[in-house]
Formats: C-alpha cells, sequence, structure tokens
C-alpha cells in the first residue's frame, strides 16, 4: 500500500498544486468572515491510500473523484484573487 495526495481545484484534479507559496490557516471566525466578504477559490488535498501497482495517467476523471470521495484525511487552502493571480490567506 501507499499513499498520494491530489488536490481539487474546480473541475481538475492534479497531482500538484500550482499555485501554492506558503501556507497560512485561518480560524474559523475569520474564515467565514473572510470568504464572505473576499473573491475566494479553494484547493482541497486529499491523502488517499492506494495499491502499489496505482498509475494516476491510467485512471478515469471518475474514478479519481470515487477516489477523493474515500480519502483519509482532506484539507482546504483558501486563496484570494486579486489583480496578481492568487494569494494565500
Amino acid at each position: 500500500m501507499g499513499t498520494i495526495r491530489l488536490y481539487k481545484f474546480k473541475d481538475s484534479i492534479s497531482r500538484k498544486m500550482q499555485f501554492l507559496n506558503k501556507e497560512s490557516n485561518l480560524d474559523d471566525l475569520d474564515e467565514s468572515i473572510q470568504t464572505k466578504l473576499l473573491d475566494v477559490e479553494i484547493v482541497t488535498e486529499y491523502v488517499i491510500n492506494i495499491s502499489n501497482d496505482f498509475i494516476y495517467e491510467n485512471v478515469s476523471y471518475k474514478e479519481l473523484i470515487q477516489l477523493c470521495s474515500s480519502a483519509d484525511q482532506t484539507k482546504e487552502y483558501y486563496f484570494v484573487k486579486n489583480n496578481r493571480g492568487y494569494d494565500l490567506i
């Protein structure tokens, strides 16, 4: 058995998070206030146990969605969209 991390952004799933520069956690109060006031995009990280013969390139999008739904751990990253692209909050 092995472990893989998948990242879901909008309608795509990939093995890498393209625009993550640094990490900053929000507490629950700040998160609810800021996500309502700002243009926020969410990237979800899924930690999934896979078999040793798993080949990412041979798995369909539908199968990746099913894998994500069975993830052992998930974490959300919040990005604020600005004029220069995305800034992580």
